[in-house]
């Protein structure tokens, strides 16, 4: 993957075999990050609907809007969104795509939580979301997963 990111993790796992050659780890490339510095900018972890839909994968869908918090709607973003995909009755999260103000930044809770194993139930309601912040439209999105 040609991705900074991704060259300097694999850099340190290098790093690591080298000066340890008795106890080598490797780099793990399913839930790589990735982002698009546009205007807007897109971010994106897992697999897509389309990737769940070719895999035959069980998914549900949640989403929200940037509009549909208050940090959103004061910025009058009526077109920045955020979905996650997650596998039903585990609510493992296989995939999260945004598109909007800071979705490169919004995206890293779903980054964290998908590599821990961490479940969609368990992100949307165990942590305390800033008010009003744009990270709400993260929370959100995780909780329409159970509507």
């Amino acid at each position: 993957m040609p991705l900074k990111h991704v060259a300097n993790r694999e850099a340190k796992v290098v790093a690591h075999n080298l000066r340890h050659p008795d106890d080598l780890v490797s780099a793990d490339h399913d839930l790589v990050p990735a982002a698009v510095f546009t205007q807007p900018q897109i971010a994106s972890v897992g697999v897509t609907e389309q990737e769940c839909r070719d895999r035959g994968l069980d998914y549900v869908v949640g989403t929200a809007g940037y509009d549909d918090v208050a940090y959103g709607w004061a910025m009058e973003d009526t077109t920045g969104f955020c979905k996650v995909l997650a596998e039903p009755g585990t609510g493992r999260l296989l995939g999260a795509h945004l598109m909007g103000a800071e979705a490169s930044t919004l995206i890293q809770p779903l980054v964290v939580a998908a590599t821990l194993g961490i479940d969609a139930t368990t992100l949307a309601e165990s942590p305390y979301w800033i008010h009003p912040a744009l990270t709400e439209v993260v929370e959100n999105a995780l909780l329409d997963l159970g509507r």
